[in-house]
């Protein structure tokens, strides 16, 4: 069976998430990243495909792992390793224009519908998530259950 890694960057800011609009129809985003070399390792992967389709340099420690997603078919199986990183929303120039057409920020929730089923769960599932944190850290200590205020 064949596998293919590849890298995805689920990079953010705020409630928006960068995403590549593809230059084919109809309209599709897609999160930056590729195809695993043999001799790379996921992170190093990761570091070269972003820098080959847009103008934005990472390096080792500026992001960090968030999952993985395992699609199996009768051709083999796609591994996508998913990695997070906070950045500022400034614009970021296409590299590879025969592939993508243009960069965005977008609300999270706008670009889901365009994206593929594994990027849309990975993004979907970080920003749920920290829905949940934010929720959750806003709410210790500025509020008393109604039980304890009797």
């Amino acid at each position: 069976m064949k596998k293919v890694v590849k890298s995805r960057l689920v990079a953010t800011h705020k409630d928006k998430v960068l995403v590549l609009k593809k230059v084919d129809k109809p309209l599709r985003y897609t999160l930056p990243g590729g195809v695993k070399k043999k001799k790379e390792t996921e992170e190093e992967t990761l570091i070269r495909e972003v820098g080959e389709e847009i103008k934005l340099k990472l390096s080792l420690g500026q992001f960090q792992f968030y999952l993985s997603h395992l699609k199996k078919g009768k051709e083999g199986a796609v591994v996508k390793n998913y990695y997070l990183v906070h950045l500022e929303a400034k614009p970021i120039k296409v590299k590879e224009k025969h592939k993508f057409a243009a960069t965005y920020w977008m609300p999270w929730k706008e670009a889901l519908p365009f994206m593929d089923k594994s990027d849309r769960m990975a993004v979907r599932s970080y920003f749920k998530s920290f829905k949940r944190k934010t929720k959750k850290h806003k709410n210790n200590g500025n509020q008393v259950s109604s039980r304890l205020a009797m």
